[in-house]
């Protein structure tokens, strides 16, 4: 049964699912995000974000063996995923390995209410996924009728020059599906490795005066090691949700705040930009080498 647009509330849910898909098992894998998706509607939810690559898995030891198996934006998935939507009356963001002819992309689907599907394609590929992916090469976001949503797939939010660009955009909230990985080279238990993504987005959240929602999953794949702790901070810089654990499935569900109060409380650091001096010559100053005398 639908939901009553009527009973949401006037800000609305956001929901991070953090979960375990399995390594190239796509039917299964819909399966898994479809439960998901359920859950966290019945939990009130009106944005459910799922994570990176939840079709397919993301470590794959070359490229042909991900293409045969990744789907097009009107393939299985996508078409099951705006059934649900459509059915819940959610907005639906999830990641996917997807093909579209040759060329194979790192995407975040994006489903409305009504079914329509539109797609980001990752612009930042890290580490083994330079051989898998080819690059996304445009920043989006997607109107709702809380705000504008801006994308940014895992790595993306490393440069701070997309949260900008998707703030200064109009995005008040960014929604980012991940797959962060315990770094090889670390020591110690999973649960140590506070993910650096959560700092990156608290600074973010707080320079941009946005909310940031990440959906990670769990598990090992491929000897690589997940670290879950998915989460959703405040256009303060704050925790609003999370994080959740490294290895247990969650879904963690928070208020998206309305940004613009936010900047009536305090100085506002996007209306306080000076746009005149950043894109001019940066000056260097003297070193002080010539002493004066």
């Amino acid at each position: 049964m639908s939901r009553d647009e009527s009973a949401q509330p006037s800000r609305p849910l956001v929901a991070v699912a953090q979960y375990a898909p399995l390594h190239g098992a796509v039917s299964a894998n819909l399966g898994l995000s479809l439960d998901r998706i359920d859950r966290a509607a019945r939990g009130k939810a009106s944005i459910v974000i799922l994570p990176e690559c939840c079709t397919t898995g993301l470590v794959f030891s070359d490229r042909s063996q991900l293409l045969a198996i990744a789907e097009t934006i009107d393939g299985p998935s996508v078409t099951a995923w705006r059934e649900i939507a459509g059915r819940l009356n959610i907005y639906l963001i999830a990641g996917m390995a997807e093909r579209d002819g040759k060329q194979l992309y790192n995407t975040a689907v994006i489903v409305t209410p009504d079914g329509t599907v539109s797609h980001y394609r990752k612009a930042h590929v890290f580490g083994r996924e330079r051989s898998l992916f080819d690059l996304g090469d445009q920043l989006a976001c997607i109107e709702t009728p809380w705000g504008k949503v801006g994308l940014a797939i895992c790595y993306d939010l490393w440069f701070p020059e997309v949260t900008r660009a998707l703030a200064a955009s109009g995005a008040t909230l960014v929604a980012s599906p991940s797959n962060w990985s315990v770094p090889p080279r670390q020591s110690g238990d999973a649960q140590d490795a506070a993910p650096m993504a959560m700092h990156l987005a608290m600074a973010a959240a707080c320079s941009n005066e946005i909310t940031i929602a990440c959906a990670d999953r769990t598990g090992e794949e491929g000897g690589v090691r997940f670290l879950g702790q998915s989460f959703i901070v405040g256009p303060n810089g704050r925790l609003l949700a999370g994080p959740a654990g490294v290895g247990n499935d969650d879904c963690l569900v928070a208020e998206w705040p309305d940004s613009a109060l936010t900047r009536t409380m305090v100085q506002s650091h996007m209306e306080t930009r000076r746009e005149d001096l950043y894109g001019s010559e940066v000056v260097t100053l003297g070193t002080g080498g010539n002493r004066a005398k």
